[in-house]
């Protein structure tokens, strides 16, 4: 029987697979490339151009989290440590309008020593104008955040409630919220700082202009 030489089988070995190529199907096209890979020696494997997936998946476009509404957010103080809790219904950028706009009321105003005296014991329509007049402090408006979402108002008013509660000394509320939130879940509620969660948001307040 006759022998074949080794530089022979390797020969008809390189012939035979000289690899694969995966191309996209596309009808008329595709065949054209199948036949010409063939011709050196070149597998083909077709793939799907469009699947049924492509087709009716696609990808969500990303929530601009100012444009969302039914949220407990928060504001932060640029100058110190504190922040205002509050709740909305409605978009939260409407409501960190609201705010923002009160607080450029008193931004010009030039205070005395009386003045600034004075400041301390009037009301401004929000919390947050208070402490800008009284402290001469900076807010944080890119700052501001959702904390939750909760389409339901009530128990909306119960999550505004737990997160002024956290922050305790911390805050710049004038009141404790909407919801009346017992105090025997002071011990539980010091055990989770707020600020230690992953995730924080924005939202709007209740009211507590």
């Amino acid at each position: 029987m006759p022998r074949v030489s080794s530089s022979r089988n390797s020969k008809d070995s390189a012939d035979r697979c000289k690899g694969m190529v995966v191309i996209p199907y596309v009808q008329g096209v595709s065949e054209r490339l199948q036949r010409s890979f063939k011709k050196y020696g070149i597998s083909t494997a077709m793939k799907p151009h469009n699947t049924l997936k492509r087709l009716l998946v696609h990808p969500k476009d990303k929530i601009d989290s100012s444009q969302s509404c039914d949220c407990v957010y928060e504001i932060p103080c640029q100058t110190c440590n504190k922040s205002y809790i509050g709740e909305t219904g409605r978009k939260f950028q409407t409501r960190l309008n609201e705010h923002r706009k009160d607080t450029e009321k008193i931004k010009d105003v030039k205070y005395t020593r009386a003045k600034r005296k004075e400041s301390v014991t009037e009301q401004h329509k929000s919390a947050i104008t208070d402490h800008v007049a009284q402290e001469n402090h900076v807010i944080d408006w890119e700052g501001a955040k959702i904390l939750e979402k909760d389409s339901n108002k009530h128990t909306r008013w119960i999550r505004e409630a737990l997160w002024i509660r956290k922050r305790g000394q911390e805050t710049l509320n004038r009141d404790e919220g909407v919801y009346s939130l017992n105090h025997i879940y002071d011990p539980l509620l010091r055990t989770v700082h707020p600020r230690d969660e992953k995730s924080r948001g924005k939202t709007s307040g209740s009211s507590h202009y």
